[in-house]
């Protein structure tokens, strides 16, 4: 249930992100800290493959287990094309009634009008990434890196850590990275580099399947408190120095997200340990109200494209209004609730499914 509300809570605030400008941006907690709602979600589903699919390789039935990993990426894959083409109806619709092809290019969808036949080959092979469309890119590369992880999970959960943090250090080193295409560039957001947080959350999801507590330490609690702290008061501030500390490595001591910076990584698992370590756990377990929030966690790959479709007509209707208060409560909050529905559609379409599944009759 944890993991779903969780899940359900970081939908919510990647929305209210990907309008930016809107007045209630300031209220999530990438403003008070290094990192942002992505890292958790990342994590989370590291957790959450390690719980539908660590068992499985563990019983020895790792290659149709694989199979149904490589076929949830596909399904992934495919709500990316759709995503693109929704999105890009809506952009387009908002250049024809505005003149305006600024839009295209802030979404970086110029691409597909430029250059047709490059774009859609960008497209079919994720080189081509549209602003706030780069999330389910990410996420299927991670799934296809994951029977490989979880295979090393299977023998020690610390040989599947060691790889994937080589893996990190040595794309930060060599500054590894996927092409774009057909723009000349980089993923926006590195799968070499974020695998690490997926791998994090696969190691925690191994550690729920064993029934195991985290270490409890009062230091290592005060130590993420102190860091929490410390990153707060830098990002209020509004404190961005211009050292170059080098030859120390960059990805070290600066705060890119692209490549998930090692001040970005510590900071969601400070975040996450604070948590871990406080009775939140406890206390939500008890709490009627965070249903929805859980059913949202649950039906997380719909809800997130809804969610995007709505951010982004959001967007165009900010910048056709000049992004004024009543819109933003109307976009920000008729956005929620509509995912919300859809949740609680899907929650109870999968309820009353299994109750037909469980009245049938069984088959002699």
């Amino acid at each position: 249930m944890s993991v779903d509300f969780w899940r359900g809570l970081a939908l919510v605030t990647i929305f209210v992100n990907h309008i930016p400008g809107n007045a209630f941006e300031h209220l999530t907690h990438r403003n008070f800290g290094f990192s942002d709602a992505t890292e958790i979600f990342v994590m989370l589903a590291g957790v959450a493959a390690a719980l539908a699919y660590l068992p499985q390789f563990a019983e020895r039935r790792s290659l149709p287990t694989s199979f149904r990993i490589v076929r949830r990426a596909f399904d992934l894959y495919m709500a990316h094309i759709v995503l693109i083409v929704c999105c890009g109806a809506i952009i387009a619709y908002a250049v024809t009634a505005t003149g305006d092809t600024r839009f295209f290019e802030a979404l970086h969808l110029d691409i597909l009008i430029n250059d047709t036949v490059p774009g859609l080959i960008g497209l079919a092979t994720l080189g081509l990434q549209p602003a706030y469309l780069n999330i389910l890119p990410l996420y299927i590369m991670l799934l296809l890196m994951a029977p490989f992880l979880l295979l090393l999970a299977r023998i020690r959960v610390g040989l599947a850590l060691a790889v994937s943090a080589g893996l990190y250090v040595t794309a930060q080193l060599l500054w590894l990275n996927l092409p774009t295409f057909p723009s000349e560039g980089w993923w926006f957001l590195n799968p070499l580099c974020w695998q690490l947080l997926f791998a994090i959350g696969v190691a925690i999801g191994a550690m729920i399947l064993r029934g195991e507590r985290p270490v409890r330490s009062p230091v290592l609690f005060w130590i993420a408190v102190a860091y929490l702290a410390v990153s707060a008061v830098w990002i209020v501030s509004g404190f961005y120095p211009s050292w170059d500390i080098a030859p120390v490595p960059r990805f070290l001591w600066d705060f890119d997200k692209t490549n998930l910076f090692l001040p970005r990584l510590l900071h969601v698992l400070a975040l996450v340990y604070v948590v871990t370590y406080l009775p939140v756990e406890a206390w939500l377990r008890r709490q009627a109200w965070i249903a929805p929030l859980v059913a949202l966690g649950r039906h997380s790959l719909p809800v997130f494209c809804l969610g995007t479709v709505i951010a982004l007509a959001g967007q165009v209707i900010r910048a056709v209004t000049g992004g004024i208060f009543p819109v933003d409560v109307v976009l920000i909050g008729g956005g929620i609730i509509a995912q919300f529905i859809l949740a609680g559609v899907l929650e109870w379409y999968r309820t009353e499914t299994a109750s037909a599944a469980s009245l049938r009759p069984a088959r002699r």
